[in-house]
This record gives structure tokens, sequence and C-alpha cells, in this order.
């Protein structure tokens, strides 16, 4: 249905193997054991000290105390610094929204309108730029790729003091969406590279977290950089550009130096050789494609992607729902979170108590991504969150349809504050759509699909509260309460869908014989998810 391609091998054919025809299956076996090594007469992993010989002993070749220091330092070196990076974007992306408040529409001769062209123009090269960059991240090495994105934006960021008229403007939005689309797959790419699939979910929370908490800060950097206004002539939205641009491109040079990387023999010097050794091996044996993200030959890279391979991680039937997912997931909550100081302000509320009664809604939204990918990270499990989270917004959203025009402001407060504040799930559905690629070039591909989603369903939330259904918004909410029933069907169905598709390769693989497996695993053409030996992630 979803166009992906059905798995090849005709497991009939291999369990039906009558004895006398044993000795041909050995030989066959053994031939392409010796065509696969005949090639290669050096430890794939030399270059990476004792991690052969952990890969071979497996977990029990290390200590929990030993894993767990491991684990700690990987947050320290590289989850710290990957929220320093998204804090550089997101201040970047937020300081157009911060310059609304002031004299910059008249300064440039500007009609509201041309703004909203300019976040189309933003968008619209934001999203084409996400797969193209990716795979530029891919094989170039996200070491080197991300930071140059980061400095190219900063500079572009930087440039918008120089801007002078409405042409002005459209080009800088255009070259932002240019520089920074593929920026958030290729993190997540780079970031789960480091982490078991149950430790993920976490990790990227903590990530989107640094992401929400930006927006405050770019609020109280610029309401102190808009005091500078008029100082060397300039206006204060040229000196929130200025200033904003240089310490971001200061962050992206930095993180040429300070970055990790999976792929040299030496990923930090805050690792010793055999902790090194202990991140690879403990990543490796829970999911051995991403012993790819240590290929260094750019080549062979190169030849694993084309039009093939975007087409089939877009139609991959195990990852087509989480898409949906992540496209219409968090669409009835945005919407709410898009228009919240509008809302406000159609309730009464000045500007100044519109953004302050905005805060907790934020906070709640934070403390429960967290919680959620917590719990996710936990008990292994994925498709409960989408549920839970929508069950949370259902009664709020129910409330606001039936709430008379007369209720009590404060109540309708209440309500927006708890479906702003929903159990934001997406670093959940992140991790899914990582774990259940199960190779590291459809996981590229398949995160920035992912990303595309969300972005779309943001487009889709931008929609919903329309001016002539103001100030309530009752049809926006009806429709709002039908998207939420959906997305609780949609992930009932994910559930029901994996379990059956593990059950049917676990009744096979069960009646496989050892050498049977062994066979298939050398000869098949099943490729990433499709493979009887991988069980997908719940």
């Amino acid at each position: 249905m979803f166009g992906a391609d059905s798995v090849a091998t005709d497991y009939g054919s291999i369990s039906s193997i009558h004895s006398r025809e044993r000795e041909g299956l050995i030989k066959a076996v053994s031939d392409v054991s010796d065509e696969e090594t005949s090639g290669d007469t050096t430890k794939p992993y030399a270059a990476y000290g004792e991690l052969q010989a952990l890969l071979d002993e497996g977990p029990s070749a290390w200590t929990p105390d030993e894993e767990r220091r491991v684990r700690m330092k990987t947050d320290w070196r590289v989850l710290a610094w990957a929220c320093v990076m998204m804090f550089s974007l997101q201040i970047n992306r937020m300081n157009i929204v911060n310059v609304l408040t002031t004299d910059i529409f008249t300064d440039l001769n500007m009609q509201p309108n041309d703004y909203n062209l300019g976040q189309s123009i933003f968008v619209t090269c934001f999203l084409l730029f996400e797969i193209p960059t990716q795979i530029l991240s891919t094989i170039i090495g996200p070491e080197i790729w991300i930071p140059t994105m980061m400095t190219l934006w900063a500079t572009v960021g930087f440039l918008q003091t120089f801007i002078t008229d409405k042409t002005t403007y459209l080009v800088t939005r255009a070259f932002l969406g240019m520089c920074q689309g593929g920026f958030i797959p290729g993190l997540v790419l780079y970031v789960t590279s480091f982490y078991k699939s149950n430790e993920m979910s976490v990790r990227l929370s903590v990530i989107w977290t640094t992401n929400h908490m930006t927006n405050v800060v770019s609020a109280l950097l610029a309401s102190a950089i808009f005091e500078l206004d008029g100082r060397l002539g300039w206006h204060n939205w040229q000196w929130l550009f200025f200033l904003e641009g240089l310490a971001t491109m200061a962050i992206g040079i930095s993180t040429y130096f300070l970055m990790p990387s999976f792929r040299r023999p030496v990923i930090s010097r805050v690792f010793t050789e055999r902790e090194q050794a202990i991140l690879r091996a403990r990543v490796i044996l829970d999911d051995s494609s991403k012993a790819k993200a240590m290929e260094r030959s750019r080549s062979a890279v190169m030849t694993k992607f084309g039009i093939k391979d975007v087409f089939n991680a877009v139609t991959d039937k195990y990852l087509v729902p989480i898409f949906i997912l992540g496209m219409l997931g968090f669409v009835p909550s945005v919407a709410s979170y898009q228009f919240i100081t509008i809302i406000l302000r159609n309730l009464g509320y000045s500007t100044q108590e519109s953004n302050f009664l905005s805060i907790p809604a934020n906070t709640l939204l934070c403390i429960g991504m967290v919680t959620a990918a917590h719990f996710s990270d936990k008990y292994r499990r994925r498709w409960p969150m989408p549920i839970i989270a929508m069950i949370w917004l259902l009664p709020f959203l129910i409330v606001e349809l039936a709430l008379p025009d007369d209720t009590d402001r404060w109540i309708r407060v209440f309500c927006l504050t708890f479906i702003v504040g929903f159990p934001y799930f997406t670093p959940v559905l992140m991790s899914w759509v990582s774990a259940n690629s199960n190779d590291q070039h459809k996981r590229a591909l398949a995160v920035a699909i992912y990303n595309i989603s969300v972005q779309l369903g943001n487009i889709i939330s931008a929609n919903m509260y329309r001016a002539d259904d103001a100030p309530f918004y009752r049809r926006g909410n009806s429709i709002l309460i039908g998207i939420v029933v959906f997305n609780i069907c949609m992930a009932l169905f994910v559930r029901w869908f994996f379990s059956r598709e593990n059950k049917r390769r676990e009744e096979i693989w069960g009646n496989m014989t050892e050498l049977e497996r062994i066979y298939y695993s050398s000869t098949t053409t099943d490729v990433a998810n499709q493979r009887l030996d991988f069980r997908l992630h719940m």
C-alpha cells in the first residue's frame, strides 16, 4: 500500500530444504563467508583500539560503573554542546519575531504582508533543503557539515544588520532557510549515534527543552539590546541582528573544534581509549546499523543515496504511520501555541500580561516533554505517548468548545494553559523513527522526512484559527477534537500493525534452523527494517 519493497526471500523454500540438500546449503554458506572475507584481510575496527574485542565479548566486557561513566561523559560532551548548537539555531530564528515590536516596518518601508511573504519564503527554502542537506551531512560528516551550516546562517543573520528594503529582507530570509534547512535532522542523527535506542528520547527532549527555553532567553536579550537604539546611528533592530549574529558566529566557529566525532578514532580527549571503545561497542551492540556512522569513505557513502532511496524512505510502510503522527499529532496544541498571545489579547489582557501568562504553558510543556520521554525510554514503548498526550488535550478542547461566551476569562486561560502545555512528544517520535530505520542511510533520510512532516503540521496549525471564527474559535476547536480522535486511532493502529509484523517475523525465524538463519543473513536482499532478524520497536 505504501510502496515499500516487499520481502524478497522465499522463506517457504528455505524451510522445506530436505536433508540431502543440507550439504549443498552448507557449501553455499561457506562460499558466501569466503567471498565476504577474502577481500578484506584487515580487522574492520583496527583503528578503534579494543573495540573489536569488546564487540566479540559483548556487554559483559565492561562493568555497569564503566558504562555509567561513559554515558555521563557523553551527556556532558555531546549532549551539552548539542544544546548550545540548538540555542544558536533558535536565537537566530527568533530574532525576526523579536524585532516586530520595533519600527522595522517603517524603517524598511515594508508592510505586514511583506513580513508574511518573507516567512513563507523562509519555510519553503527550509523544507526544500531538508533532505539535500541531510545527505550532504552524511557524505561530508556531521562534524564538518553542521558547524559549516551554523557559520553560514550566523553570517546571513549578521548581514541582516544591513538590510535596507523589502528586497534585501526577502533575500536574507531565503538564504537563512537554505542554511538552516536540515540542521535539526542532522543534529538528531548525530546525537543518536552516541546513544542506545532506549536512551534517545530523554536526550532529544533535553535538546527540545533548550529550544523552547531559548524563546524566553531571546525575548529577554532583545529587551536589553533594544536599549542601544540610536547608538552609532543604528536602529535597535540593527543592534539585535549585529550582536546576535556575532554571538552565533562565534558558536559556529567554535563547533569546528568542540564537536566530538563518532567517525574519528579519537571521539574526544575527555574519553580514555577504553571508554571510547565502550561507547562505540554499547551502541553498535544495541543497533548494528550504527556501525556505519564510523564510515569515512566518502565514495562508499555517496553511492548509497539516490531518488529511489528517498522514495523508499518516504513510502516505508513501517515509518509512514509515524510520519503521519508527526504531521498531525501536534496540531491540536500548536494551533493554540501559535495564537496564544492573540487569544489572550482577545480576552482583554495587555501585551505584557499576555506574554507573562504564556510562561506557565511553556514551562508545563517542557516538564511534560521530558517526563514523556523518560517513561518512553524506561519502558521501551513509544506508541502510548501520543495517546496519553491526546487524552490530556481532549477534555480541555471540549470545555473550550462548550463554554458560553460570558464565561470568566480565567477559566479560558486555565484551559489554554493546559492545551499549550501538553506532553510534547516529538522527541519520542523522532527516536522511534531512528530506532525503526535499522540502517544509517535510511535513518538520515527518515529523520529529515519526519521533520518535514512536523513542519507541514505547523502550516496546518497556522491555518486552524481563522479571523471569522474569533474570538473563541469554536469551528477550529471542533476540527482539533476530530484530529485528536484520529491521532488516538492512528497510534492504536501502529501498535496493532507492529505487533502483528513482529509476531509474523518471530514465527518464520523460529521455524528456521541455525544453518538456514546463517544462509538468510548471508544472502537475503531484505534491507533495513524489512529484515527477518529485526524487530520493530513499539
